[in-house]
């Protein structure tokens, strides 16, 4: 990255999908167009847009839990722990014992942690019961005396521990003994792009020598749910399940929720080598940028994703000509993801770049999308191939882009560029080199 003589890569990989928790698994489904968007079976969805949704079935903390780490510790933190936490805390343990450092083995000052993370939604039996009370004797309107005299009382004192969206990075940082710097970005759809950027350039200055980065979220809620649907973002797709989210396709209409977090062990490259670490790939260059469109929302032109690609291509010291292939944030919005190739076509040109778009496969994880998406074409990349969009089965004429579709498209190019972008275009990208991958 620019201003950096340490180089950043990438030493451990951890993730918890709806596709699968390890990456040779998610892999195999990715390459062989296997979704895991179905009908939503937590609770009941009647009357909303659209029933689908990515869910990960019989997931169990325990699971994931390094020997190091005693259970009963774990398993009374756990109940301060939302769903979101309980995926990145998973996450992170799996990342760590992939790079090697199950056991520890770095000094704790000079490890950090760096996520995203975003909006939690709370558990409606936790606090329905007060928001009732408050109504109570009001003529149908919200009292906020009551609330202050009784409502408050009747929640638990540590409730709101288990939705504040910093707790993500803390429980992991606490488990993990990292004493280093630590952040959490509340970015939205952008977060963990940002916070893996963030994550390498800590590193680059000198202040950690191996960072935990990434994102987690789930938007598996009701109250998640009945925001996608206010908003007017949720898929209305009337077909089989596994066809509502469709990135880039002319049949596409909107979000289909998901959940899942993505972690990377980032670590400066003669540390990992000294080690005798595994290397997946190296950070080579990250950039942001924002619409800030006038009207308000995401501006049609797409110049915040067109910013911060140019700018994350000029951070590696590369040419848009140097890139393999483009993996979209592809929300599947109908003007998302046309804002989305035009800001793209500014940036590559006619020659355009080959391009790829995962939430097909697992819907929209907010916060966790780019995390878990940039792994997903890590594995992809140095194993030279880019996977094709799911469901992207007649392309927009209008989204000019060179989508990869029905089969993955060989390519003898490690480099790739991740971004996100939040329905308000904020945007972030990062470019990454890939290594070829171990023989499996």
């Amino acid at each position: 990255m620019v201003g950096s003589e340490r180089r950043v890569v990438i030493t451990g990989l951890g993730l918890v999908t709806p596709l699968g928790d390890s990456p040779d698994t998610v892999w195999s489904n990715l390459v062989a167009g296997r979704g895991a968007v179905r009908k939503l079976e937590s609770f009941p969805v009647a009357g909303l847009p659209c029933e689908s949704a990515a869910e990960i079935a019989d997931f169990d903390l325990k699971k994931y839990t390094l020997p190091r780490i005693p259970w009963n510790t774990l398993r009374k933190s756990r109940k301060y722990m939302a769903r979101d936490i309980q995926l990145a805390v998973a996450a992170a343990q799996a990342s760590m014992a992939d790079a090697g450092l199950a056991d520890g083995g770095v000094d704790p000052t000079r490890i950090g942690i760096d996520l995203g993370a975003g909006l939690i939604s709370s558990e409606l039996d936790e606090l329905a019961p007060a928001i009732e009370r408050a109504f109570e004797g009001g003529g149908g309107e919200f009292n906020f005396a009551t609330w202050g005299r009784e409502s408050i009382g009747m929640i638990e004192p540590i409730w709101l521990l288990k939705y504040l969206p910093n707790m993500l990075a803390c429980h992991i940082s606490i488990l993990l003994d990292c004493q280093g710097p630590s952040n959490t970005i509340t970015e939205a759809d952008s977060s963990s792009i940002l916070a893996i950027t963030e994550a390498a350039r800590i590193i680059g200055r000198g202040k950690a020598d191996v960072m935990i980065a990434g994102g987690a979220d789930s938007k598996i809620h009701p109250l998640s749910i009945v925001r996608m649907a206010l908003f007017k973002t949720m898929s209305s797709w009337r077909g089989e399940p596994g066809g509502s989210c469709r990135p880039f396709d002319e049949e596409r209409s909107g979000w289909v929720p998901g959940e899942g977090a993505g972690i990377l062990i980032l670590e400066e490259r003669e540390h990992a080598l000294a080690r005798g670490a595994r290397i997946y790939g190296e950070i080579l260059g990250g950039g942001s940028g924002c619409d800030a469109c006038k009207a308000g929302g995401l501006d049609p032109r797409g110049v915040g994703i067109e910013v911060a690609v140019a700018a994350a291509i000029e951070d590696a010291r590369l040419n848009p000509g140097d890139v393999g292939h483009y993996a979209a944030h592809g929300s599947a919005t109908r003007l998302g993801d046309l804002a989305e190739a035009r800001g793209l076509g500014r940036v590559f040109g006619s020659r355009g770049v080959p391009t790829t778009a995962y939430k097909g496969y697992w819907g929209n994880m907010a916060s966790g999308s780019g995390s878990v998406e940039l792994i997903a074409s890590l594995l992809a990349a140095g194993r030279g191939m880019i996977p094709p969009a799911l469901n992207c089965d007649a392309p927009d004429p209008e989204c000019e882009l060179d989508v990869v579709q029905k089969v993955a498209r060989p390519t003898a190019n490690p480099i790739f560029v991740k971004a996100g972008v939040t329905p308000l275009g904020q945007a972030a990208a990062l470019v990454v080199r890939a290594e070829k991958a171990e023989a499996v």
